[in-house]
């Protein structure tokens, strides 16, 4: 019998294909909200974290966004075709055909279900509410029919850290809490998107699709932009006038100053509304969320002992 070679044809394409529908889930956009999901367990377990539940979270939460990107990819492979940023993508290349790139979604899907709904009946449901609200209300329903796309498809982004609060058995802070913080993230999405829409509004208008920055001009987009940052950063400072929500200093002083990092680079987008400055908007956004959940579990952590 004789061995396969890497280099040989057959396990190059092998390798290749396992690539691609490692690729057809956007797991560069998975990472963000697995963190959230994750980090929202923390802060709901507190010290009675389990590491097993928290690896179940992570992974749940991994493979039902990367069942929603590979169902959205899916509704998206004509439009992904004409857009120069994305017609290399695994779907409107041909590398991966549409009927197998369905049935891989589901499958994906099939397996976020059964591990979220072992850590609680709760978290399986709003893992299924997050993949109906990103695959059916924003990328087959409203993607080509309404800039408020982003707005009613943000749902989908409050739903990982639902499914990290409801895996906690006995959660230390309460549920208006987790709510409050999904919802951070949802505040967080228009300037996030919006800022990548302005840094490829060519494609999105030769795609017809209409986010923002192409049903109005690129300077009224940017004072959008620095409108829903402002609302988010108000929005963050929520939970310094109601002790309700468990929420201390610690989370005071990073929101306070991540927030107003936020705002002076809105400032400087809005002196120059360039493709260029919206990009350097969009690159610190994601930091931003990240170092925000941050702060939330080492606040839960510190005052919880």
């Amino acid at each position: 019998m004789t061995k396969t070679s890497p280099l040989e044809p057959g396990a190059a394409s092998t390798s290749s294909t396992l690539r691609d529908y490692y690729y057809v889930t956007k797991p560069n956009v998975i990472s963000l909200l697995v963190f959230c999901g994750a980090a929202s367990y923390v802060a709901s377990a507190g010290w009675h974290t389990n590491f097993l539940s928290l690896i179940l979270v992570g992974v749940s939460v991994w493979l039902g966004s990367a069942a929603a990107n590979t169902i959205g990819s899916y509704f998206d492979r004509d439009i992904d075709a004409i857009m120069r940023r994305t017609k290399s993508r695994p779907i409107p290349s041909g590398r991966i055909s549409p009927n197998n790139a369905a049935v891989y979604g589901i499958g994906l899907l099939a397996l976020s279900l059964a591990l979220s709904y072992y850590l609680s009946p709760y978290s399986s449901l709003a893992m299924l509410v997050g993949f109906l609200d990103y695959t059916i209300v924003y990328s087959f329903a409203l993607k080509r029919r309404s800039w408020l796309n982003i707005i009613l498809g943000g749902f989908s982004g409050v739903m990982p850290v639902l499914v990290g609060y409801f895996a906690s058995t006995n959660p230390v802070i309460p549920l208006s809490t987790a709510i409050f913080l999904g919802f951070l993230v949802f505040f967080w999405i228009p300037e996030h998107i919006w800022s990548l829409a302005i840094r490829f509004r060519e494609d999105y208008t030769e795609a017809k699709i209409p986010m923002l920055p192409v049903v109005i001009s690129e300077r009224r987009s940017v004072q959008v932009i620095a409108i829903t940052t402002i609302v988010m950063v108000l929005y963050s400072i929520i939970p310094v006038f109601y002790s309700s929500f468990h929420l201390h200093l610690i989370y005071f002083l990073v929101t306070g100053g991540l927030g107003g990092v936020m705002l002076l680079v809105n400032a400087w987008l809005l002196k120059d509304p360039s493709p260029a400055r919206a990009w350097t908007v969009f690159k610190i956004s994601s930091p931003y969320l990240f170092f925000v959940f941050i702060g939330i579990m080492v606040d839960v952590l510190v005052y919880s002992k």
